[in-house]
């Protein structure tokens, strides 16, 4: 393989979420082998770029243990490589006022997420606020009304379960992906961390077949069609291991390190 560029999802692929470490940062759940790997990776010319559904201020703290500067955040919405912006995809306002009103009818809270901040609005947030916490993701600002916002979203989060997910339906423009017994990614139809793959090895100059990704959540599943070798974490979803070329070891069992090795990367 003539590999360039390597993605990794963060939570369940790079961050071990379900340690029982007790701990102060995303660092400590990182397994030393993963540094390790991703050293590795850039010293045989692979540039490595963190690709997550997460927004940019939380993964400053992985980007500088990582010593990393290239990556895709918010599902895909907004990517940057070397400290500038490859690409970004923010909802249209009308997009927005669709949400906010289903959310308003069912009395459901929304997690709003621009690049520097998140905010947290509508009714019921304790359910979101419970998937949080979960992740070990940090406290959101909280507002009480779905107000318009004065700056770009990138991405929105939904509190509502399996059962009622439903009422986001009828909103063409948005597909469902969960993240969370409580949670689920509403994003656009037309934008993925594929589709930010694909404009960044345009840019590039790079084909699929240049580059790896590694995930393990349904989010995961167009990046790791979009290349030419995805990887499943062990730990990964069922579902997206079906549309793995490889599958690895689980996080906790440094996987990320011996795919890398098996796969001739380092």
């Amino acid at each position: 393989m003539d590999i360039k560029v390597a993605f990794f999802d963060v939570d369940g692929t790079i961050v071990d979420n379900h340690s029982k470490k007790n701990q102060s940062s995303d660092m400590e759940l990182v397994p030393a082998s993963t540094v390790e790997a991703i050293r590795l990776l850039k010293e045989n010319g692979i540039t490595p770029f963190i690709a997550t559904g997460r927004s940019p201020f939380m993964i400053e703290e992985l980007l500088k243990g990582l010593e990393i500067d290239s990556f895709i955040c918010t599902n895909g919405q907004y990517a940057v490589m070397n400290g500038r912006v490859m690409y970004e995809a923010p909802y249209s306002q009308a997009l927005l006022d669709e949400i906010v009103a289903v959310a308003k009818e069912n009395h459901v809270p929304l997690l709003w997420m621009p690049t520097h901040h998140y905010v947290l609005s509508g009714e019921n947030q304790e359910v979101l606020l419970e998937a949080l916490d979960n992740m070990n993701l940090p406290y959101p600002i909280i507002e009480t009304n779905l107000e318009k916002p004065n700056y770009k979203i990138y991405q929105m989060v939904a509190g509502v379960t399996k059962e009622n997910e439903h009422i986001f339906e009828p909103i063409e423009e948005v597909r469902i992906v969960r993240w969370q017994p409580n949670g689920i990614d509403l994003l656009p139809k037309v934008g993925s961390k594929a589709t930010a793959i694909e404009v960044i090895l345009d840019k590039l100059g790079l084909k699929p077949e240049n580059a790896v990704a590694f995930g393990d959540g349904l989010n995961d599943i167009e990046m790791l069609q979009t290349v030419g070798c995805g990887v499943a974490m062990g730990n990964a979803h069922e579902e997206l291991k079906k549309h793995a070329d490889y599958v690895a070891k689980p996080v906790y069992e440094d996987g990320i390190y011996n795919a890398c090795k098996d796969l001739g990367l380092i």
